[in-house]
């Protein structure tokens, strides 16, 4: 009986404790924004001249980097490239290098660029320490030891390397190892040369300024004088005296830079000027060369952004011809930042546009201007991802099988014979070999993170690779839910994409609502994609007991012209408008309490969130308004006056569209966060708001400044900024959702 009893205590013991080892965590907080559940990401970079892509492969425990190189065809690691262990012919021992973050081949795939301490520069474009590593020589050169340097290009025939430094263009002769400016004067905040300026960079999405031709013989150069730009002050309180730096800052309706275009002639060493017109208020929205080196054509966009010219530019002379026009009336023309793919030996280029209703590819004549249709439908091309002009075929990516979703498809110059080639619902970033034979494919999900696959375009074969087995596996031991896609149709019967992810368990009273919306027309924040941190953090919030939604109203990209457009001259109505209806439809078909629900965005998503508790107050009982845009007239003016127009035509506009006119309407409920130093929506935004509340005698708002912090609102990792971020909103959102 004794050992019956002790049995079945071993028994009991080891159910309770496989019982425990299985009981499943919650989500942290802390362990999200540290990093732990990170997923494996890999730089990985297509080699010129052989069906192969090369990574960078790093020992966590020993510390060595290198980049191996991988044969699409069998999917084997052929070659080691580089390592940071270098070691000449008489070291007995290996120096290390030091650490590096991403690389680039030249052409001729005989030189690797090899890039450390990366920092951002702008919004998009970064700078950073450059190498070229000789791989036939193994010997390694640095580019400059006189300051970060941005966009390092190599030309065509992998003989130069061509990059920014402190404004100026700089060529280094790779056989020679010299270096010698093609600009002088240029100096940050009077001229730059090769790159975009930070208007251009967060308005139209464009970074490098400058191109070389396909002969190597010249380089398409645009020159910024941003004298006649208005400064913005941006303080920093790091040290005991705050010290201010004077940004290049156009807002609405004020000067913008003046910009002109160059081609140098790398032989002669000269410069000729191309002939853009004479008037400084204009934009120059991206150039390229025609495959035969004779002709540059040139994108010009008015300043109210309706009409878009190429111009087509003779090397010799720079003059120019208006081969092509785009127009729009009742709006503006989209601007890609990236576009111009010349096919059929040069006779003929594609070109992306959504001017019948949806971004579309056209085939343009340069001689008859005509342009014709090669992918049509109500869905849209994201990006031309290589064109094999030997079987006459273009490989893109596009949203058709849902707005949510990025597949790639392979079409013929014809429109004919169009081909789905990706597999698996989702969203698929992929690269193609240069042979066109192979892709290489990131896929991931809403709720699955990404695996790394390689494909042929034949379909015959596909092979994994990668599939972040560790990630899964720690995945296992947390409490996370998957997020659900919706959709609801807006008023005028357009349908509206979004996700919902619901709280742990089975709650028996309704649940609060957390909707979550960026909502402006640059960007999808409904996408079918794996975004590890922020999707990760928004199911945090879901465990804290709220119902968790994140919408695409009217206004955002994805779903054609008709729906980006509708808030032209009108922002924030329409979007508002969505907002209500997602809430309702919400409460209507889920557990949750409709009187105890909030918004909370960033940027756009942050106006939206001040426009609910003002303009539309007693809308939601709560918001969360991070870094946003409270008086139109603050903000840049190719942004605002794509949206608005200029404030000298539509003065109405900018004043029903700002939160700060509506502070009488205020009830309650309203978390004001913001960068002090941030230089895309200024700080002085939500410190209007905030003025113009508390003049309106109203005290019951929060609001919180993080001293020193741009836009993103970011530390690096472990981000301590962000773990405060989403601690302070869980706080506000307990106490105002009651």
């Amino acid at each position: 009986m004794k050992k019956l009893s002790l049995s079945v205590f071993i028994i009991c013991s080891f159910f309770t404790a496989w019982a425990q080892r299985q009981e499943k965590m919650n989500l942290d907080l802390e362990k999200i924004w540290s990093g732990y559940f990170d997923e494996r990401k890999y730089v990985v970079r297509l080699m010129n001249q052989s069906p192969r892509f090369s990574w960078i492969q790093t020992d966590t425990g020993s510390g060595p980097q290198i980049i191996l190189a991988l044969d699409f065809n069998t999917t084997r690691i052929v070659d080691t490239l580089f390592s940071n262990q270098i070691r000449s012919g008489s070291d007995s021992i290996p120096t290390t290098f030091t650490y590096f973050q991403d690389f680039r081949f030249s052409p001729d795939d005989n030189k690797i660029l090899i890039q450390t301490q990366i920092e951002p520069q702008f919004a998009i474009s970064e700078k950073s320490f450059n190498y070229v590593w000789d791989i036939s020589k193994k010997t390694l050169r640095v580019v400059s030891a006189s300051g970060k340097q941005a966009y390092p290009t190599f030309s065509p025939d992998s003989k130069w390397l061509s990059y920014v430094l402190d404004a100026n263009l700089y060529l280094m002769d790779l056989e020679k190892n010299t270096t010698t400016p093609v600009t002088l004067d240029g100096f940050e905040g009077q001229f730059l040369y090769g790159m975009n300026d930070a208007l251009y960079e967060n308005g139209f999405g464009l970074t490098r300024a400058f191109d070389w031709s396909p002969d190597s013989r010249y380089i398409s150069l645009l020159r910024f004088n941003e004298n006649s730009v208005k400064t913005y002050p941006i303080t920093s309180y790091e040290r005991a005296y705050a010290e201010v730096r004077n940004q290049r800052y156009p807002l609405a309706g004020e000067m913008v830079p003046e910009v002109k275009v160059f081609i140098y002639d790398v032989v002669n060493k000269l410069f000729i000027p191309v002939d853009i017109g004479v008037n400084p208020d204009q934009y120059i929205t991206g150039t390229r060369w025609s495959p035969d080196s004779k002709t540059l054509l040139v994108q010009k966009l008015s300043r109210d952004q309706k009409r878009l010219e190429i111009l087509k530019a003779d090397v010799v002379t720079g003059k120019t011809t208006v081969i092509y026009t785009e127009e729009k009336s009742d709006n503006y023309v989209r601007i890609y930042n990236e576009n111009i793919w010349f096919i059929n030996n040069g006779r003929s280029f594609l070109w992306m546009s959504e001017k019948d209703g949806y971004s579309h590819l056209y085939k343009i004549n340069p001689d008859s201007a005509n342009a014709r249709p090669v992918t049509s439908g109500k869905w849209e091309v994201m990006k031309v991802e290589a064109v094999d002009d030997s079987h006459g075929e273009i490989f893109y990516t596009s949203n058709e099988m849902a707005a949510h979703q990025k597949q790639l498809y392979k079409i013929g110059y014809d429109g004919k014979s169009k081909t789905r080639l990706t597999k698996g619902n989702g969203y698929h970033n992929v690269w193609m070999s240069n042979d066109n034979r192979y892709f290489f494919d990131e896929h991931s999900s809403l709720n699955r993170p990404a695996q790394y696959q390689v494909s042929s375009v034949s379909g015959k074969e596909q092979r994994k690779l990668i599939e972040n087995k560790e990630l899964r596996d720690r995945m296992k031991d947390y409490r996370i839910q998957d997020a659900d896609f919706f959709s609801v149709k807006a008023n005028d019967s357009m349908t509206m994409n979004g996700w919902l992810i619901r709280p742990f368990g089975t709650p028996r009273a309704k649940s609060p609502l957390i909707l979550y919306v960026y909502g402006g027309s640059t960007h999808q924040e409904v996408l079918d994609q794996w975004t590890d941190k922020f999707t990760l953090t928004m199911r945090w919030l879901a465990h804290q007991g709220y119902t968790v939604a994140c919408i695409d109203p009217r206004g955002t990209p994805g779903k054609g012209e008709a729906f980006r457009k509708i808030n032209y001259k009108k922002p924030g109505d329409i979007e508002m408008e969505d907002l209500v209806k997602v809430k309702d439809y919400l409460a209507r078909n889920y557990r949750i309490d409709s009187l105890n629900a909030s918004v909370m965005g960033w940027s756009y998503g942050g106006y939206l969130a001040a426009l609910a508790q003002t303009k539309y107050a007693k809308a939601f009982k709560a918001a969360v308004a991070i870094a946003p845009v409270t008086n139109w007239r603050f903000y840049e003016n190719i942004y605002a006056e794509r949206m608005l127009s200029l404030p000298s035509e539509n003065a109405e506009g900018y004043k029903n569209a700002s939160p700060i006119n509506f502070v009488s309407n205020y009830q309650g409920g309203l978390f004001l966060v913001h960068g002090t130093a941030d230089d895309n929506v200024h700080l002085q935004n939500s410190l209007e708001l905030s003025k113009q509340l508390t003049n309106a005698r109203k005290t019951n708002f929060e609001q919180h400044f993080y001293p020193d912090k741009t836009h993103n609102l970011s530390d690096g990792t472990p981000n301590i900024l962000r773990m405060s971020l989403y601690t302070r909103i869980n706080d506000f959102l307990k106490r105002e959702l009651k």
